[in-house]
C-alpha cells in the first residue's frame, strides 16, 4: 500500500469523520446560545407555518429568487444538483436504492444505466453552474468586492472535487464504483481495503479536505440557514 492510499483510505476518513463531527456540534452549541431579538410588533406577524416558510426559504431561495433572478437561478440549479449527487453517493455507499429499485421490477443493469446517465448529467451541469458561480464573483465588481478568500478557496475546491469526479466518470481509466463501496465497508469492519486509482485517491483526499473544511467556512450555510430562516421568520 502507497503512502497516498495509507493516507487517503485508512487515516484521512476517520479524521475528516472526527473533525466534521466536533466542529457541527460546536457550531450547533454557538448558534443555540445565540441570544435572540426580541420579537417585532411592528407589523403583524406573517401567517402560516414556520417550519413550511423556513422549508420553502430552504428548498427554493424566494428571497434571494425577489432580489437577483440570475444569481438565483445558477445557486439553485448548482444546489439542487448537489443535493442529488449526494444521494447518488449514498447509494454507491450503501446499494439501498439498488436494492429498492429492483424489488420494484428493474434489473441492475438498468439501474446501473439510469445511475450512469442521471450522474453523467448531474456532473456535467454542476460543473457548468459552479463555474459561473466562481466567474461571477471575479467579473461582477460588487460581487468582487464582498467575496473573501474563503468563498473563492470553497468554491474551488469543490469544483476540483466535481472535475476529478468527472473524470472518474467520463475518462479513459473509467473507476469501479463497486471498490468504492468495497473501500466504505472494509473501513466500517476497521480493514481497510483501499484503490490504486490515482484519480479515487485525489477526488477522495478532496472531499476529506472538504468534510473537514465545511465546520469552519461559509459552506456551512447548509446547516444554518435551518437556525437563521427559523429566527428571521420568527422575528
Amino acid at each position: 500500500m502507497s503512502a497516498l492510499q495509507l493516507l487517503v483510505g485508512v487515516v484521512l476518513p476517520f479524521v475528516a469523520v472526527l473533525v466534521f463531527v466536533v466542529g457541527m456540534a460546536y457550531r450547533f452549541r454557538v448558534w443555540f446560545k445565540t441570544p435572540q431579538p426580541a420579537k417585532m410588533t411592528l407589523t403583524p406577524a406573517p401567517k402560516g407555518s414556520l417550519a413550511g416558510a423556513v422549508l420553502a426559504e430552504t428548498m427554493f431561495f424566494p428571497s434571494l429568487f425577489k432580489g437577483d433572478r440570475v444569481l438565483w437561478l445558477f445557486s439553485w440549479f448548482f444546489h439542487v444538483t448537489l443535493a442529488l449527487i449526494a444521494l447518488g453517493h449514498i447509494r454507491v455507499v450503501t446499494g439501498l436504492a439498488d436494492a429498492i429499485l429492483i424489488s420494484m421490477g428493474m434489473t441492475a443493469e438498468n439501474v446501473d444505466q439510469m445511475s450512469s446517465i442521471s450522474g453523467g448529467a448531474a456532473g456535467i451541469v454542476i460543473l457548468a453552474t459552479g463555474a459561473l458561480l466562481l466567474a461571477r464573483r471575479f467579473v461582477v465588481a460588487r460581487v468582487r468586492e464582498i467575496s473573501g478568500t474563503g468563498d473563492f478557496l470553497a468554491l474551488l475546491l469543490l469544483l476540483t472535487i466535481i472535475f476529478t469526479g468527472n473524470m472518474m466518470r467520463f475518462g479513459a481509466e473509467h473507476f469501479d464504483l463497486g471498490q468504492t463501496r468495497a473501500w466504505v465497508h472494509s473501513l466500517l469492519t476497521l480493514s481497510p481495503t483501499v484503490p490504486a486509482n490515482g484519480t479515487f485517491l485525489v477526488h477522495a483526499l478532496l472531499a476529506q479536505l472538504l468534510f473537514i473544511y465545511i465546520p469552519f467556512s461559509k459552506i456551512l450555510h447548509f446547516g444554518g440557514i435551518f437556525f437563521t430562516q427559523a429566527l428571521v421568520k420568527r422575528s
